[in-house]
């Protein structure tokens, strides 16, 4: 190698120049083989790297479709849990809802069927519910009496219940058919049929109460048939004038003064 400076010649390796000292310029075809072999080794050392990367990218490769892979059984069992606790909270609303619904009806049958109950009591009480007595067998003697008077001003003759006896006309026959209730088609009162209850004592609410009756077969007027009654709690003296051939009996309230006056003094007294 030349010195640059002096023009001496050198070792190829010196670094400097042994005639001037000054530093020597190293050949490029010198500087190209440390290059080239630079330049291999980083080769072999990337080549002998490669395989472990490629390895590693290799296995992660091999893991990634693995995680992905059970992603949508993941998404899959939780959709399943979502839909059986859906369906088993569905359940359980609907069969609580049913029995509610139940018990609700239930008790709504129950409170139908009371009511129903307490309204049929009402009704079947209304007839036989127990009232302050407005009749007696004392009262009864005292209307006998009467009548034994009244009949002999009126020129008639009767036969009563108050006497013990039975009033038969034609197929009426009484109390018999009012305490059996087959007076229905044969009584009305204004014409119009009425509920009748044959009482000794007049302690019920029903509208129509019969204490007795009394008829005249042979009456210059011809039949005369009575019923006294307790008509809403008032005495009144219900009187027929048809026939024995007559199948349904008509009667009005009578319009003899003395006779509903001498009934109500009595019905009336304490």
């Amino acid at each position: 190698m030349y010195c640059p400076n002096c023009g001496k010649k050198n070792d190829i390796d010196a670094l400097f120049c042994e005639n001037c000292g000054a530093r020597l310029i190293i050949p490029t075809s010198s500087a190209q083989p440390a290059s080239a072999s630079a330049v291999s080794t980083a080769a072999r050392e990337a080549t002998a790297a490669e395989p472990t990367t490629r390895s590693a990218q290799h296995a992660r490769q091999n893991d990634q479709p693995s995680s992905q892979s059970k992603t949508p059984w993941l998404i899959l069992i939780v959709i399943l849990v979502v839909i059986l606790g859906g369906g088993y909270y569905w359940l359980g609303h609907q069969r609580q809802s049913n029995s509610i619904t139940t018990t609700a009806e239930s008790s709504s049958s129950a409170a139908v069927s009371t009511k129903t109950e307490s309204s049929s009591s009402s009704k079947a009480s209304a007839s036989t519910t127990t009232q302050p007595a407005l009749w007696s067998a004392t009262k009864s003697s005292e209307l006998a009496s009467f009548m034994s008077s009244w009949q002999d001003t009126m020129n008639q003759s009767y036969e009563g219940t108050y006497d013990g006896q039975s009033v038969t006309v034609g197929t009426l026959s009484l109390p018999a058919d009012i305490k059996h209730n087959q007076y229905q088609d044969k009584i009305t009162v204004n014409g119009d049929k009425v509920k009748l209850k044959w009482t000794a004592s007049a302690d019920t609410a029903a509208k129509y109460q019969v204490v007795a009756a009394a008829t005249d077969l042979n009456a210059s007027s011809g039949v005369i048939t009575y019923l006294y009654v307790f008509h809403n709690g008032s005495p009144d003296v219900l009187v027929s004038q048809d026939g024995a051939d007559t199948t349904t009996f008509n009667f009005t309230s009578s319009q003899n003064t003395d006779l509903q006056d001498g009934f109500a003094k009595i019905a009336n007294a304490d």
